[in-house]
């Protein structure tokens, strides 16, 4: 047995393992408007339910939910591009 070449191709980050399916590869653009465009409609539903509290009551706090959805999305692209840009 060998040890393998070090010229093959590089490995991908832990994160971009975890998120990035094979298509986003491929249309990298497209995904990130994707990602932008859910993160934006969590932040109008998390203002939504937060600004409901007269109404809803306890159930407001709810809306905290897809504001951190919204934040872990800004920040997952946020990553994607900074690890681009390294690359």
């Amino acid at each position: 047995m060998h040890a393998p070449a070090d010229n093959g191709l590089p490995s991908r980050p832990v994160l971009m393992r975890l998120l990035v399916r094979s298509w986003e590869y491929r249309r990298p653009r497209l995904a990130m408007g994707v990602r932008i465009a859910c993160g934006i409609f969590n932040v109008v539903l998390g203002v939504v339910l937060l600004a409901s509290a007269p109404w809803t009551g306890p159930l407001a706090v709810l809306g905290l939910l897809p504001l951190a959805g919204a934040a872990l999305i800004f920040w997952t692209v946020y990553r994607l591009q900074r690890d681009s840009v390294q690359s």
